[in-house]
């Protein structure tokens, strides 16, 4: 049975309920961006936090989701991905209920975690859910289009939050962000028990950190070491160079992950992941060393949508990989466990990048294009044996 193509609707006697999944995770990610638009002057304004308290009630949310992801895999592949999914989805609101009534921090911080654990769960048992029966010809374009529900929601719930905060209150936000997950969930129960995503084998015990994931997962870390430079420190450098349009940058470098992220994932297919994921690596690493390195402004703009054209294609290929090499009782598992890769890398880039900042911001660039390069090296020095071992064993 199929996944539905991007270019047409899905029909009633599909396995997987695609476009509701995409819609629940774009949903529960939206919530989440809203939230992080308007945190830290809430943190501030309402509950009299510090610059250091409100920074954690931002933040607090993507250690929740990067423990939840591998625990809600290996949920979905012992118990089926429709429950976690709609578990997810309960977290999510009651994470924005709980902004609702909070009070003091410690409170905010634990509607926090829930949120973000919720999110976690809500996309790793989606995404593992749609690639299980995804034909492996088209494993990559899934991925890469499925992944970008999450990247939209992240992108459009700013801009919802900071529109609601504008003619309401923060309390608007916070409902607008519970209806969200609620949502979600109506569209997942909604789905038939036949598209359960029903496991394999539920007798069997399975790592957190199947061994399918240890390579592309340590190859994540240090690829997203670079997001996490271009996210504290791309505008504070066009600042420190002077360049014109540093409002525009961050932008810049959203589109270019998006349109190459689109366009771009059917080549995965086509070419071989593993193939692709060294350029891609090259392409990262280019982007940021030329952010470096330049001082003018036409060449920074271009070096930013290189480095999002390059991160952009990360996930399908890693997607590809581990779900080729993981065995079908732990591949949500691995799936979740790379992804967490992703967010540690992410939440190291910032504060690594600070060490190395300098007075015009270069360093963390040239920190993120070497941790690119020292990427490639698993898959360099590994055989190719390595990647397919663990469903062998």
């Amino acid at each position: 049975m199929r996944v539905p193509d991007h270019s047409a609707p899905p029909t009633a006697d599909e396995a997987v309920p695609y476009w509701s999944l995409w819609t629940a995770c774009f949903l529960g990610y939206g919530a989440i961006g809203m939230t992080i638009q308007v945190m830290p002057s809430y943190a501030h304004d309402r509950l009299g936090a510090g610059a250091v308290a409100a920074g954690m009630a931002v933040t607090i949310g993507s250690l929740a989701t990067m423990i939840s992801r591998p625990i809600a895999g290996r949920l979905a592949d012992q118990c089926g991905g429709r429950g976690v999914v709609m578990a997810g989805s309960v977290l999510g609101l009651v994470g924005g209920l709980g902004h609702l009534v909070a009070t003091t921090l410690p409170v905010l911080i634990l509607a926090r975690l829930a949120l973000g654990a919720g999110e976690g769960a809500l996309f790793t048992a989606s995404i593992g859910w749609v690639l299980a029966q995804a034909e492996s010809s088209r494993r990559g374009k899934i991925a890469g289009h499925f992944g970008l529900s999450m990247w939209i929601g992240l992108a459009a719930g700013p801009v919802l939050g900071a529109a609601i905060l504008a003619v309401s209150t923060y309390h608007g936000v916070w409902i607008a962000a519970s209806i969200l997950p609620a949502l979600a969930w109506m569209l997942v129960a909604r789905t038939p028990r036949r598209h359960a995503g029903l496991p394999t084998n539920l007798s069997v015990r399975r790592s957190l950190l199947p061994r399918a994931a240890w390579i592309p997962g340590a190859s994540n870390i240090f690829a997203s070491v670079g997001y996490g430079a271009i996210a504290a420190f791309l505008v504070p450098r066009f600042a420190a160079l002077h360049l014109a349009g540093q409002d525009l940058a961050l932008a810049v470098f959203g589109i270019a992950f998006m349109l190459t992220r689109f366009a771009g994932s059917p080549s995965v297919d086509r070419f071989g992941a593993r193939r692709v994921i060294l350029i891609v690596f090259l392409v990262e690493a280019a982007g940021l060393g030329g952010l470096a390195l330049v001082q003018t402004t036409l060449p920074a703009f271009a070096c930013t949508a290189l480095t999002g054209a390059g991160l952009s294609m990360l996930y399908p290929c890693l997607a590809s990989l581990v779900t080729e090499a993981a065995d079908p009782r732990e591949r949500t598992a691995a799936l979740g466990a790379v992804t967490s890769a992703w967010d540690l890398g992410l939440a190291a880039g910032g504060p690594l990048g600070g060490l190395v900042a300098g007075t015009l911001n270069a360093g963390p660039f040239a920190m993120g294009a070497v941790a690119a390069l020292i990427a490639t090296l698993p898959f360099l020095l590994r055989p190719k044996r390595i990647l397919i071992s663990a469903r062998q064993e």
